[in-house]
């Protein structure tokens, strides 16, 4: 297992909370927070594993250098807006869509790409027609759609940037 800082600062945040909790209610509510932890868990871990068995599969299917020529770092505002296009229509929750985003980034998407990805992924728009504009009618979620279209690349373009900024230190 490697530690990096990702780690550390999961372990450290773990640890403090473990202590705030213990401070409240002591030993009791500690035991509580693992239980619940284990309900979590027990309904989430098979989504989890689907999820990094699916990015691996990824992976394999659409070789390094497929993704780099159309997500790397190289591909400019095409892979910003390919990236981002795609991400507001990957339908599924983090534990599916994060294995599949660490799985493309490993495979050598470009970091502005990355972060379109998410953007348009937080974005989700699959649910217009089913469920927004039934319920709010269609002039507030076409609004949304609209602003969708727009700040994944943005967010790519500027996350990029900043990305760039934090290698450079």
């Amino acid at each position: 297992m490697k530690i990096d800082i990702t780690l550390l600062i999961l372990a450290t945040l773990l640890a403090s909370a473990i202590i705030a909790v213990f401070w409240r209610g002591r030993w009791q509510l500690v035991l509580a927070g693992f239980k619940q932890a284990k309900r979590t868990f027990a309904s989430i871990w098979y989504r989890i594993l689907l999820g990094v068995i699916l990015g691996g599969m990824i992976q394999v299917l659409l070789p390094s250098s497929v993704i780099a020529h159309w997500l790397g770092p190289a591909s400019g505002l095409k892979g910003v807006l390919i990236a981002s296009y795609v991400g507001l229509f990957l339908a599924s929750g983090p534990y599916v869509t994060m294995p599949i985003i660490a799985a493309i980034y490993q495979a050598g998407a470009g970091s502005s790409a990355i972060i379109a990805l998410m953007a348009g992924n937080m974005l989700q728009v699959q649910g217009l027609i089913t469920f927004h504009i039934p319920f709010l009618g269609p002039r507030l979620p076409v609004a949304r759609f609209i602003i969708c279209l727009f700040v994944p690349p943005l967010a790519g373009i500027a996350g990029g940037a900043i990305f760039q900024l934090f290698a450079a230190n």
